[in-house]
């Protein structure tokens, strides 16, 4: 019975070499029963492994961002930080050696939810940038195969906007507990799980695919009671229990409601955290093994037992294998593989895979970029010195081995440059956008550096300073942001001067300063600064832009004009840029181009609700021909008022305007009444006065008409 004993720990590939000892006699003397059994063990282990297609019936994909593994008890972290997701790794395959391709949130989860790494999807930083219409997500193609998809998101930086809502029937990304003092830009996770649960209760007899996204352990680590006490001395993992505790609650309800059994769980990261290391304090900058690892913990329906695989994979890998397990169609044009393998008896992806990794980051500083190949064993990164590392020997990737082991680095430069051969040249087109102030501010309450533009830089050229040299010039201009946020204008300046001094060819630090001086009122100053960036960056829309906004400000109307016109032949897709300019259009009386310019703003940004008040101000009050138009007021108007709640006065009152156009006397009499009130309530007495003439208007039964010569006043 020996040999039976053998065979029930045998794995299937070992199985053959076992066939071919039978085979040359070397068993014969078992007994007929004795082989038998041994038949039957063989076919037990020659059964196709794992749960069929049909099995999964749900998939709950949980992104923590900002997640070090190390700090996950079930990757060995000391404390049991992480007992929930403990929890999961017991009954499902731990991947020890996951990465992603870029340590930041939007690229890494466009990464995450298409298979593809950023020089494909085209998405390389948080600002500027949003994951196009032509990729291909994980949503839509379970959508597209009968699933319900939902996800509920934690933190501005993946706002609908963005692209990442492609392909789900619900994306939650409206807060309601507010954690910024002055800016709503994430919610804790006790949100999300609240939702989360309430999704589960709706769609608990579907097939579903639900997309959760925590974004606590992100800085300032400020983790709620009891869990700012427990981990008084390291409030990073208290981020991260508190996350395990808000993901606890959704495991626990999917046990409830009796999903667990039948539900595909996938738990990981969009990318690490520095904390510190090689100088760096958070995420983003570098590329080192800190920021780029993460967890991987996947479950299939009905497993109860833990596997550790430390072979090399990659975010990128989560599309191709829910494709595999569920039978459908694998993407032809994703860099990522199916991992099922190491859940099923067939082959994984290879051992000795390269992996991509970036980072764009220090180019905003005409610094060089970061170019990386990951294997199981090495690193290499290209960049101005370039760098080589020993994973295994050395994980902190403070020995670099580029002069000891030159053939090494030759060969995984060789595979980095085939890498971005094959994508660069096949990357998207359409994920580059504008964001308003609103958005850049909301990002910078985030901690991230906005409008600093990011180089798209995949040339090996070792002439640019090296990102290890900028890294205090980087956190100093991190610093900028924090402070003008806080409104502390002398000390962003001072620190930009300094800044300056050390790089004086750098525009972007005049156009902070001009922020700075626009802020404090000295509009003079700040068009001096704006002035020098366009001197030093004559072809930077935002150059223009901002030294258009500051002339405005000191009523330089005709000159604001032409470097908002400068800036939109730069760049034309900024529906910001495109709005400001349409407005001063229409103060100088152009309303034809003022129309044209809004027009394209809302095919650029659709449901702005300030453009379609703008709009439909001008379709509704204008009688010239050409422009009057009051049916299409009327629904400009109404989508306006639905998108801001019925509760702001300025485009109620263009709604009632636009009913009188059109003759309905007695919905403009209750739209301006209803106008009348909010107006008075918001204390807004000059615009009550306005709406109070329009409302005697509409009662006697005329409309309200405004000439060219007029101008009246748009968005207020």
């Amino acid at each position: 019975m020996q040999l039976v004993a053998i065979l029930l720990v045998m794995e299937y590939n070992e199985f053959t070499i076992a066939r071919e000892k039978l085979k040359k006699g070397a068993f014969w003397h078992f007994t007929l029963p004795a082989l038998l059994l041994v038949v039957i063990v063989a076919v037990w282990l020659l059964r196709p492994a794992g749960v069929t297609a049909k099995d999964i019936r749900r998939i709950v994909l949980i992104s923590i961002d900002t997640c070090r593994p190390d700090y996950l008890s079930c990757y060995g972290y000391a404390r049991r930080t992480t007992a929930h997701i403990d929890a999961v790794a017991e009954e499902g395959v731990v991947f020890r050696n996951a990465v992603t391709p870029v340590p930041l949130t939007l690229p890494g989860h466009s990464s995450m939810l298409t298979g593809t790494i950023p020089s494909y999807h085209g998405v390389h930083d948080n600002d500027g940038y949003k994951l196009g219409q032509s990729n291909v997500t994980l949503a839509e193609i379970l959508r597209q195969n009968g699933f319900v998809t939902g996800a509920i998101i934690s933190a501005f930086v993946m706002d609908s906007q963005f692209g990442l809502d492609q392909g789900f029937d619900s994306y939650n990304d409206e807060f309601e507990e507010e954690i910024e003092n002055n800016v709503i830009s994430q919610r804790r996770g006790g949100e999300v799980s609240r939702f989360a649960l309430d999704w589960l209760s709706r769609h608990r007899d579907e097939k579903f695919f639900l997309f959760l996204h925590y974004y606590d352990p992100h800085s300032r680590y400020e983790p709620p009671e009891p869990f700012a006490s427990r981990y008084r001395d390291n409030l990073y993992a208290g981020e991260i229990a508190y996350a395990d505790y808000c993901i606890g609650q959704v495991i626990e309800k999917l046990k409830e409601f009796g999903l667990y059994d039948s539900t595909l769980i996938i738990i990981t990261s969009d990318h690490g955290e520095m904390l510190g290391e090689h100088s760096e304090l958070t995420h983003g900058y570098f590329i080192y093994q800190s920021a780029i690892n993460v967890p991987l913990i996947i479950k299939l329906p009905g497993q109860t037992k833990s596997r550790e695989i430390s072979h090399i994979v990659g975010l990128v890998d989560i599309v191709p294998t829910v494709c595999e397990l569920l039978g459908l169609e694998v993407p032809g044009d994703i860099q990522g593989e199916d991992l099922s393998g190491y859940f099923r008896r067939k082959q994984p992806p290879a051992a000795d895979r390269c992996l991509y990794c970036e980072s764009m980051y220090p180019t905003r500083y005409n610094g060089n970029s970061l170019l990386g190949v990951i294997t199981e064993r090495f690193k290499y990164i290209q960049t101005t010195r370039p760098e080589l590392y020993d994973l295994l020997e050395d994980s902190n990737e403070t020995n670099n081995l580029v002069k000891q082991q030159p053939q090494q680095a030759s060969i995984l430069r060789e595979h980095l440059r085939e890498m971005l051969e094959q994508t660069v040249g096949r990357s998207k087109s359409d994920s580059r956008m504008e964001l308003d102030e609103e958005g850049r501010r909301r990002l910078e309450s985030l901690g991230y550096v906005t409008g600093a533009g990011l180089r798209e830089d995949f040339e090996f050229d070792q002439s640019r300073d090296d990102p290890k040299d900028l890294i205090e010039f980087h956190l100093d201009h991190g610093n900028i942001a924090l402070l003008l946020l806080e409104e502390k204008y002398e000390e962003a300046k001072a620190v930009c001067e300094k800044l300056l001094s050390e790089r004086p060819g750098l525009g972007r630090i005049h156009k902070r300063l001009g922020e700075i001086a626009m802020e404090q009122k000295d509009i003079a100053a700040a068009i001096t600064h704006f002035n020098k960036m366009v001197a030093l960056e004559p072809q930077n829309s935002e150059a223009h832009r901002g030294l258009a906004a500051a002339l405005v400000m000191q009523g330089k109307t005709d000159e604001a004009v032409k470097h908002y016109e400068r800036s939109v032949e730069i760049k034309h897709d900024q529906p910001v840029v495109l709005d400001n300019l349409a407005r001063l259009y229409h103060r100088q009386g152009k309303v034809e181009q003022a129309l044209e310019l809004w027009e394209e703003a809302l095919r650029l940004k659709a449901d702005w609700a300030e453009v379609l008040n703008n709009l439909a101000w001008v379709k509704a009050a204008y009688k010239e021909e050409g422009f009057h138009r009051p049916d299409e007021a009327i629904k400009l108007a109404r989508r306006a008022c639905e998108l801001t709640d019925y509760n702001q006065p300025g485009m109620l009152d263009t709604l009632g305007v636009a009913y009188a156009a059109g003759g309905d006397f007695p919905e403009a009499v209750k739209t301006a009444e209803k106008a009348l009130q909010q107006a008075h309530l918001e204390e807004k007495e000059e615009l009550a006065l306005q709406i109070q003439q329009h409302l005697e208007l509409f009662k006697s039964g005329q409309p309200y008409c405004e000439g060219l010569e007029s101008r009246g006043a748009v968005s207020r």
